[in-house]
């Protein structure tokens, strides 16, 4: 990891994710990009003093930044659209990671217009870590919810490289409540489960070989039930300072996210840990999937 981006909107909640991004940089020797975005909309002379306050304030901010050297520092104050020009920057710093601060919840808001983060996590081709610790600090414990696809190998990599050798569970979620309706009886239904996890744990850790992991580089998890709930009950149950999970809801629109949701914008909402997103394009059926029993 090369570049850290981190978009502030100089509040308290975006002055923790800055400090956590600070800290990722000095663990990765990465250099770090601190970005406010001020509305280019406004008249002109008060653009300028918005830009100017901006800038000091990142300045400010920068100074007391203390695990990092500041000419790892870099500043810039963009007039714009949020979402959009931290999308830009990313590009134009090829970032590796993009942090930002937990929004505030406010929930018919957030259905009709979408927040920052969540416009940022659907057109992003960038990882992005939303910082709700209080305080920096590696990740002891880190979750990744994988499905059974090729692009889970990208999600175990991004986990693995901010769990930095600490505790790292791999969890599936395998939804097989319609299949068990059709078994008979409670002795048939627990022979289904054991091999269902059996065969699930298997495909977890071919997915952690290609993900470049030891066989003793993580707990391989498999849960049954709704994806959104069940890592959220994993998380709390494990002590998770760090959730990752992949996403590809880039495309989806309002009308969308009110009926449907996402297990991202679930766990964006309601994981007290922070949140790591890792934007993927497929699925990619992965190799040996088809094997997942079903009952009969």
């Amino acid at each position: 990891m090369k570049v850290i981006l981190a978009a502030s909107d100089l509040s308290p909640r975006s002055d923790r994710a800055v400090v956590q991004a600070a800290y990722l940089a000095a663990r990765m020797e990465a250099r770090l990009v601190l970005l406010n975005v001020v509305d280019d909309e406004l008249p002109a002379p008060i653009f300028d003093e918005e830009r100017g306050l901006a800038l000091r304030a990142l300045e400010s901010t920068a100074a007391r930044l203390d695990t990092l050297p500041r000419d790892r520092i870099d500043m810039r104050v963009s007039g714009g659209l949020d979402f959009r020009e931290i999308l830009a920057a990313a590009r134009e710093e090829e970032a590796d990671l993009i942090v930002l601060g937990a929004h505030r919840r406010a929930i018919l808001e957030d259905i009709l217009v979408g927040t920052t983060v969540e416009r940022v996590v659907r057109n992003a081709s960038t990882p992005i870590l939303v910082v709700k610790r209080p305080g920096p600090g590696d990740y002891r414990c880190t979750l990744a919810a994988l499905d059974l696809t090729a692009e889970a190998v990208s999600i175990l990599e991004q986990a693995h490289g901010l769990a930095g050798g600490q505790t790292l569970y791999a969890l599936h979620v395998a939804d097989d409540s319609v299949g068990l309706r059709q078994l008979g009886d409670a002795a048939a239904a627990d022979r289904h489960r054991a091999e269902l996890a059996r065969t699930c744990e298997g495909l977890l850790r071919g997915i952690a070989r290609r993900a470049g992991l030891a066989p003793n580089g993580f707990l391989p998890v498999v849960e049954r039930g709704s994806p959104a709930q069940a890592i959220l009950d994993a998380a709390g149950a494990f002590g998770a300072d760090l959730g990752v999970v992949g996403t590809r809801t880039r495309t989806r629109g309002p009308m969308e996210r009110l009926l449907l949701g996402s297990v991202a914008e679930r766990l964006l909402l309601d994981m007290p840990c922070d949140v790591l997103t890792v934007p993927l394009e497929g699925p990619t059926p992965l190799e040996g999937a088809g094997a997942v029993p079903m009952p009969g």
